[in-house]
C-alpha cells in the first residue's frame, strides 16, 4: 500500500497516477504465485484498519511504499497496525521501503520487521519466501531492467487515476518509467540519494513490447515517460524511434529529460517517432544560480532546446527553482528574461525546498540559513511566504503552519511588486464594471 497524502504540503499531490515503483512489485510477487492486495491510500485513503481487513484476508504480510511528504501517513499506518499485532488481532509481518527509507532511515520504528533500502523487487521475495537475514536490506542495484515483468494494468486500469495529459489530447495516456538512477549531481535534488549515480535501463524493445501490449489491451493512444532521464543514452532513443516508425506504432508521448541529452538530430528522430512534449529541468536563466545547483547546463542549451522542438512539433515545458539560497532579484529577471526571449510551451517556477538527502539541503542545514524545518525535516527559507503569494497567489498556510517572519532585500522588492500587481488588478476590476454600468 502507499501512503496517504498530507493536508498540507509544499510540493503538489493532485496529481494521481499509477506508482509504478510498487507495481513492479506487484507484479513481480504476483508472478512468484502470490496473491496481492493493493490499496492506494494516496489515491484515496482506506479505512483498512476499522474494516479488519488485514485480518478478514488473511493477510501475512504488509508493504507500505513510504516518501518523505507523506510520511506523517506512513507512521500513523505504521502504529495502527502494530496495534493490532499487540492486541493479537492480527500476526503478520510489516515492511517499509520507498524514497523516505533511503533518505531518513532511522525515522522507521523498531518494531518494523523488514526495512527494504533502495530496489525491492528480490527484497520482497526474500522476505516472502523466509530468506532475509537481515532487518535493513539493501541488495545491489537490477543491471537487468528487461526481466522485470510489465506493470499490473489489470489492478491500476480499474482504479481512478490520471490517464491524460496536459500536453496533447489523446486519451488514455499511460505512465511508464524505463529507467533507475542518475549520474548528475544537482545540488538540490535527492534522487542520487535514493536510486545512486549508476544509470540502469529498459532496452528499447522492452519499451516496445509493453506499449504494444497497452495499445493491444487497453487501447493505450498516449505514453508518458515518467522519469528523470529518459533520453540520456541517446543510442537507446535513436533505438526505440526507429522500431516506432518501422513497426508503425501510431502512439504519441511525451517525456522528462534535460537540454543537454538532445541534439536537433535526436529530436527530429522523436517528432517522427509520436513525441510531442518534452518536460525539461531548466531551474534558472542565471549562470549563477545554475553552477550553485551544480546543473551542468547552459542557457545556449535550453534555448537550442526548445527552437528544435518549435521546429518540429514538440511542446516543451521549463520547470523552475526560486528561492534557492543566494539567489537574487536579479537572477530571477535573468530566469523570466530567458523565458520572454525563448518562449516555450509553458513554464513554472517551484518555490525551493530543502529536501532531506541533497547536497544543498546539507548545505543550508549546517550553515544554519534556513528560518523553519517542519516535522518532516525539510527546510524552508525565509521570505517562503512572499514566495508563495508572489509565485504561487496564494497563502504560505495553505502549505505549513508556520509564521514566517525573516525578510531580506529580496522577499521586500516581491512585496512591493504583489502590492503594485494588486493595484493593477483593483483598477481593472473598477474598471470592468465601470465599462457595465455604461452599457
Amino acid at each position: 500500500m502507499t501512503s496517504a497524502a498530507p493536508g498540507k504540503n509544499p510540493f503538489s499531490t493532485s496529481e494521481k497516477r499509477p506508482p509504478l515503483g510498487l507495481g513492479f512489485l506487484i507484479s513481480v510477487v504476483r508472478n512468484a504465485g502470490h496473491k496481492v492486495f493493493f490499496i492506494d491510500n494516496y489515491l484515496s485513503p482506506e479505512k483498512f484498519i476499522e474494516g479488519k481487513f488485514l485480518s478478514v484476508n488473511k493477510i501475512d504480510i504488509v508493504g507500505i511504499y513510504s516518501n518523505t511528504i507523506c510520511f506523517e501517513s506512513t507512521i500513523k499506518m505504521l502504529q495502527d497496525i502494530q496495534e493490532l499485532r499487540i492486541n493479537k488481532e492480527w500476526g503478520g509481518i510489516l515492511v517499509v521501503g520507498g524514497p523516505h527509507v533511503s533518505v531518513a532511515i532511522g525515522t522507521i520504528p523498531d518494531y518494523v520487521d523488514f526495512i527494504v533500502y533502495g530496489e525491492g523487487e528480490k527484497a520482497i521475495l526474500d522476505i516472502i519466501n523466509g530468506s532475509a537475514s537481515e532487518r535493513i536490506i539493501k541488495n545491489p542495484p537490477n543491471r537487468n531492467l528487461d526481466a522485470l515483468p510489465f506493470q499490473p494494468w489489470d489492478i491500476f486500469t480499474k482504479l481512478e487515476y490520471d490517464f491524460t495529459s496536459r500536453w496533447f489530447n489523446e486519451r488514455p495516456v499511460f505512465t511508464m518509467n524505463t529507467s533507475r538512477g542518475c549520474p548528475f549531481d544537482c545540488s538540490f535534488c535527492s534522487v542520487g540519494g535514493i536510486w545512486g549515480r549508476q544509470y540502469t535501463y529498459f532496452s528499447a524493445e522492452r519499451i516496445i513490447e509493453e506499449i504494444l501490449f497497452l495499445k493491444e489491451n487497453y487501447r493505450a493512444r498516449g505514453i508518458y515517460f515518467r522519469e528523470d532521464n529518459f533520453t540520456l543514452n541517446t543510442r537507446r532513443i535513436e533505438k526505440f524511434c526507429r522500431l516506432i516508425v518501422k513497426k508503425g506504432i501510431d502512439i504519441t508521448w511525451a517525456c522528462e529529460t534535460r537540454v543537454d541529452n538532445i541534439t536537433r538530430e535526436l529530436l527530429k528522430s522523436m517528432s517522427e517517432a509520436g513525441c510531442r512534449a518534452l518536460y525539461l529541468g531548466v531551474e534558472s536563466g542565471s549562470r549563477k544560480i545554475l553552477d550553485l545547483l551544480n546543473k551542468s547546463i547552459n542557457t545556449d542549451q535550453v534555448e537550442n532546446v526548445v527552437n528544435w522542438g518549435k521546429e518540429f512539433n514538440i511542446r516543451t515545458y521549463c520547470s523552475l527553482i526560486a528561492g534557492v539560497p543566494g539567489e537574487s532579484v536579479v537572477d530571477l529577471i535573468k530566469t523570466y528574461m530567458l523565458m520572454r526571449r525563448i518562449k516555450p510551451y509553458s513554464y513554472a517556477f517551484n518555490i525551493f525546498v530543502g529536501l532531506p538527502g541533497s547536497a544543498l539541503y546539507r548545505k543550508i542545514y549546517d550553515e544554519k540559513s534556513y528560518e523553519f524545518m517542519d516535522g518532516l525535516g525539510l527546510l524552508y527559507m525565509p521570505g517562503f511566504d512572499v514566495k508563495t503569494e508572489y509565485f504561487y497567489r496564494s497563502h504560505s498556510s495553505e502549505y505549513i503552519d508556520y509564521k514566517f517572519k525573516k525578510r531580506k532585500l529580496y522577499d521586500r522588492i516581491l512585496q512591493i511588486v504583489i502590492v503594485f500587481r494588486k493595484i493593477k488588478n483593483l483598477l481593472r476590476r473598477i474598471k470592468g464594471k465601470s465599462r457595465l454600468l455604461h452599457l
